[in-house]
């Protein structure tokens, strides 16, 4: 339908594009009672101008304006994009980025109608994804920008399903950082912890943020996906999880040990590598909880004496069987000497029958040891040549 803009909806095109031009708003109020006193054709009008404008320095201080007059959403604008743009995915992405850093009205608009409007929900969670993604790449190279106040914005009177839902969000896209298999998550478990705990910062403030008040949601949503077949999110389900582990409630913790304890049981019924390959993983995630790396190898330790040590008082004698297979199947994987020391030389006390399966667990322990510690000495001898060279 065409409509004539008239001279009164010309002098409001012209406010809009002017005020998008500013990098500070100070007559919003002004330009919200123009908005407001309009028809509701012309706001629709204004709206599409709007839409039609490139982003300006100034346009996010108007797109609030402009939804807080229940003229344009963040939503509807981010969509007319796609329509009107040829789904430019690099522009909405730099516009999203402005929203992170202030009027987060409109990033809770958007989350909202992500979680509640189905219509409208598959673009615009892909959209969300994508932009935290971003934004923990960056934060992962430059700590010192760690700046999550945004959750804050979004979370504010907002009911508990929601919540919950943004921070499974979160998580998910924290976990995609990073892929590798569970051979290299052995490896690198202490490297990946030490950065969890020294470099990387927005972890700690996902936490503080969201995790604080839900634990046992944020927990139980780890262990649901790294659970799942093919998982290969390892090393940011190792840090969200010692990152929680260290700072939860001792209700919490309890929940934690009693979670790893079943997981014990279950691949005692049935028996899996992967799962064995998981809990062990996860068992030292939990337990890594303090600066003192001693303390950690000690808790460790204490796991693996209640649970694996003692497990004749709990499992029976086939069950107990099924456990030692897979713990000797997962020896490949260690690489770590403090943790494979324990293993070592951990006594297992075996049910009637079961002593020989048990020694040649332990035996095959000792020599995977003794492998490792041959290569750590040859690559430092290495390495001291190489200095002595240099020195040369």
């Amino acid at each position: 339908m065409d409509y004539e803009v008239n001279e009164s909806l010309r002098v409001v095109f012209q406010a809009i594009k002017e005020r998008c031009s500013r990098p500070v708003l100070f007559d919003g109020f002004e330009l919200k009672v123009l908005l407001q006193n309009l028809s509701p054709l012309e706001q629709l009008l204004a709206a599409r101008y709007f839409c039609k404008l490139p982003w300006n320095v100034g346009s996010l201080r108007v797109l609030a304006v402009l939804q807080s007059a229940n003229v344009l959403t963040a939503s509807n604008y981010l969509l007319s994009m796609y329509i009107c743009r040829l789904e430019n995915d690099e522009e909405v992405q730099l516009i999203l980025n402005d929203f992170l850093e202030a009027e987060f009205e409109l990033l809770k608009e958007l989350y909202t109608v992500a979680y509640y409007d189905s219509s409208n929900a598959i673009r615009l969670n892909d959209c969300l994804d994508e932009c935290l993604s971003r934004l923990y790449a960056d934060l992962m190279e430059k700590p010192q920008l760690n700046d999550l106040t945004y959750i804050n914005g979004i979370t504010k009177h907002m009911p508990t399903d929601f919540t919950l839902s943004l921070m499974q969000r979160h998580i998910r896209a924290a976990l995609d950082l990073h892929k590798s298999n569970a051979k290299t998550a052995f490896g690198n478990f202490s490297n990946w912890i030490n950065e969890g705990v020294d470099e990387i910062q927005f972890t700690k403030e996902l936490y503080e943020k969201l995790f604080r008040h839900s634990e046992q949601e944020a927990i139980s949503y780890l262990f649901k996906l790294s659970c799942l077949e093919h998982f290969s999110q390892w090393k940011f389900y190792l840090i969200l999880l010692q990152t929680i582990s260290s700072k939860c409630s001792e209700e919490n913790s309890a929940f934690i040990r009693k979670y790893l304890k079943t997981r014990l049981s279950q691949i005692a019924a049935l028996p899996k590598r992967e799962s064995m390959l998981h809990l062990l993983l996860s068992v030292r995630a939990a337990t890594a909880i303090t600066m003192d790396i001693d303390k950690n190898i000690t808790a460790y330790a204490d796991w693996y004496k209640r649970n694996i040590s003692d497990m004749k008082f709990v499992l029976k004698v086939e069950e107990f069987k099924a456990i030692i297979d897979i713990l000797e199947q997962c020896i490949p994987y260690e690489s770590l000497e403090d943790y494979l020391e324990i293993h070592a030389t951990f006594s297992i006390s075996p049910p009637v029958h079961c002593g020989k399966i048990v020694q040649s667990y332990k035996s095959k322990c000792k020599m995977h040891l003794t492998k490792i510690k041959s290569k750590a000495r040859q690559s430092s001898e290495h390495d001291e040549s190489i200095v002595i060279e240099d020195c040369n």
